[in-house]
């Protein structure tokens, strides 16, 4: 799959700058492995495989989140029409 970011500001936390984003080192390690396996991903199929992402699909939309430890999650919207299918990062943090 391929990765890219809704606002530039989450882009960092593919960089050493990660710590700009204000989130614990665990939560952006989680993160950046997370993010590694979803490049890796043919499709939805292994993301909802991988059990302890906890993936799912959030209301009527196209939106999507998985878990990056007890407290954060990602959410992205996931465009499957392409080929290879896009992931456009939208939120890293804690939604509670």
């Amino acid at each position: 799959m391929e990765i890219e970011f809704a606002d530039q500001r989450l882009a960092v936390v593919r960089t050493d700058r990660a710590h700009e984003l204000g989130l614990p080192a665990a939560v952006i390690d989680s993160c950046q492995d997370k993010l590694d396996f979803i490049e890796a991903a043919l499709d939805e199929r292994d993301l909802r495989n991988w059990k302890s992402l906890e993936f799912k699909k959030l209301g009527g939309s196209e939106l999507r989140q998985i878990r990056l430890n007890g407290q954060f999650r990602m959410h992205f919207l996931l465009d499957n029409k392409r080929n290879p299918p896009l992931v456009t990062v939208t939120f890293i943090g804690d939604p509670h």
